[in-house]
Order: C-alpha cells, then sequence, then structure tokens
C-alpha cells in the first residue's frame, strides 16, 4: 500500500496476473510497416557526410593551431593568452578527431573513455554545441591572430558545421534519430550515459 501522497508505482507490487496489451485501432491511413530502405541509405549518407566535414574541421583547426604555436615561436611572447589558445585549439582539435575515428572504427578502451570523460559527443546536439563553441574560440582570436585568414575561415567553418548539424536536428529530425554512436566497449549500464 502507498503512503500518504504517495502513487502506487513507487512500491513495487508483486505480479499476480498477467497483462495482456490491446493494440488501439488508428485507422486504415496509419500503417506500421517499416520504412523502406531508401531513406536509410540517404541518412546513413548524410551522417557519413557530417562525419567526413568533421574531420576536416579538426584538420583545420590543428592546423590553426600549429601554425599559431609556429608563428609565436619565430616572432617571441608577448601575450601568453594567444599561445594558451593555439594548445587548446590542437587538443579540441584532436579531441573531435579521435571521436570520428571511433565513429568509423572503434577501439573498446578509448571509445569508453571518450564517451565517459565527453559523452556530449556521442549525439548530434552535443557535437553542434561543442563546434558552435570551438568557432567562438577562433573568432574570439580576431585580428590578434597572426594567421587571420586561416583563423576567421577556421572560425567560418567551425560555425557552419555546427549550424549545419542543428539544422538537420531541426528540419531532418529522420536524420538524427538515424544517428547511432559507437558503442564499442562499453556495458549495458554505460550505453545510455553522457549522450545529449
Amino acid at each position: 500500500m502507498s503512503g500518504y501522497n504517495e502513487p502506487d508505482w513507487v512500491n513495487a507490487q508483486p505480479e499476480t496476473t498477467a497483462t495482456t496489451t490491446v493494440e488501439a485501432n488508428i485507422g486504415p491511413a496509419v500503417t506500421a510497416a517499416p520504412a523502406p530502405s531508401e531513406p536509410k541509405s540517404q541518412a546513413d549518407l548524410a551522417l557519413t557526410g557530417l562525419s567526413i566535414l568533421d574531420i576536416l574541421l579538426s584538420a583545420m583547426m590543428a592546423a590553426l593551431g600549429v601554425i599559431t604555436l609556429i608563428e609565436i615561436h619565430g616572432s617571441g611572447v608577448g601575450d601568453l593568452s594567444e599561445p594558451f589558445l593555439a594548445v587548446y585549439m590542437v587538443l579540441f582539435a584532436l579531441l573531435l578527431f579521435v571521436y570520428e575515428c571511433m565513429w568509423w572504427s572503434s577501439i573498446p578502451w578509448v571509445n569508453k573513455s571518450l564517451r565517459k570523460n565527453f559523452g556530449f559527443l556521442y549525439g548530434l546536439k552535443g557535437k553542434g554545441l561543442y563546434l558552435i563553441f570551438v568557432a567562438c574560440l577562433c573568432l574570439g582570436l580576431g585580428k590578434d591572430a597572426k594567421v587571420t585568414l586561416l583563423n576567421y575561415s577556421t572560425g567560418a567553418a567551425y560555425l557552419f558545421g555546427g549550424g549545419l548539424h542543428w539544422f538537420l536536428i531541426c528540419f531532418h529530425p529522420e536524420l538524427a534519430n538515424a544517428y547511432v554512436p559507437p558503442t564499442a566497449g562499453l556495458t549495458a549500464e554505460d550505453e545510455g550515459q553522457g549522450v545529449v
């Protein structure tokens, strides 16, 4: 029996009778047939394209970080904010690249560690917000960067990539639903943790 202001479902009741499920009559216009295989291949193609875009973005960001560090080394360090941002750019690019590699071919222990520490990358929403955040990092350097053209183009490309992720989530939810993050090395308990 439930206590005061406590619903019945809170306390587990022993099952005494078998329950049966009755399907609702949803009318002749709605069918429960599986979706045709053609949209699935289009979804796979779109998700593969997003992954390749993310790999190219990570290469672009890593190049920007390394070139910025080389330029700072050659011109001397007056301000320490730029080298720190360049190191962060390389680390953020490496994180995105490793995740995308896990999407293509998983290594169980790396995948489990990434999922545990950076679970936001395991969903399109989290990855889109991550790309927008990193775009702000690039654009934050602004005209103070040693390589301004690469800096602005990387920031704009990351902003485009994050916006594209969110566009697909909002206007093509079937693609977001078809997205399957890597699961190698995960147990059943780990599957739903940390995914955004």
